[in-house]
């Protein structure tokens, strides 16, 4: 019972990983099409949330299936007492893309979140801001922190570099080797760089302060060097 039980929710989260990968590729050629675009990562996700929104919209009514907007800085919520900060502000991940497990045995594994972390990628905006530094230090590590938990009790995450200068290639020579300084563990990205705006790459992280351990990180790159202003 409980080995079914197990496999028929990790068909529903590959399921739910697939689409909410669908839909942020195709919110992010969205972004890609603007004329302009400007701001930090926060503005640039602002503006990526009415793309989401249409997107979940059209898939939804030719579908004929419910597809949820992505919930934009959404703290997360504790369902166990030792979740509970005394009311105290969150870590808010970019986005959340909840999926409910009907089979879950215990309070705190029925609602499973898709977490979706965002960051500017390029050349250093000054001396302290190293974008690409950021990447691998206040992204990809807050899917084993201890503090920010993201990815807790999922097997997979979802990682958005918006690409405002360098070329792609370049950008990921650079977190490859913030990842090898900082993260020695993880494996190097490997992008597969197309004739489209979008870049995709995948990891397979073995986590030591957050389960499941065995974690997936999925990373979309958007390049909007042309319209980024």
């Amino acid at each position: 019972m409980a080995r079914r039980k197990l496999s028929s929710f990790s068909s529903l989260w590959a399921r739910h990983k697939q689409i909410y990968l669908s839909v942020f590729s195709m919110a992010l050629m969205k972004l890609a099409e603007m004329d302009a675009i400007s701001g930090n990562e926060d503005a640039i996700s602002e503006r990526l949330c009415i793309f989401l929104n249409n997107v979940c919209y059209t898939i939804s009514k030719s579908r004929d299936q419910e597809i949820a907007t992505p919930y934009w800085e959404g703290p997360i919520s504790p369902v166990t007492e030792d979740e509970l900060k005394g009311g105290k502000v969150r870590k808010r991940p970019d986005f959340t893309c909840k999926c409910l497990n009907p089979w879950a045995d215990l309070p705190e594994h029925f609602e499973i979140s898709l977490h979706v972390e965002c960051k500017l990628l390029g050349n250093p905006t000054s001396a302290s801001w190293v974008l690409n530094k950021n990447y691998v230090v206040d992204g990809i590590k807050r899917f084993d922190s201890k503090t920010h938990k993201y990815g807790k009790r999922a097997s997979s995450g979802i990682m958005i570099g918006y690409i405002i200068s360098m070329t792609p290639e370049k950008i990921e020579t650079e977190v490859n080797k913030y990842q090898e300084e900082l993260l020695p563990e993880n494996p190097d990205l490997i992008f597969t760089v197309g004739s489209t705006p979008l870049n995709q790459a995948h990891q397979v992280i073995n986590r030591r302060h957050i389960e499941p351990v065995h974690f997936e990180l999925f990373h979309l790159w958007i390049d909007i060097r042309n319209c980024y202003h």
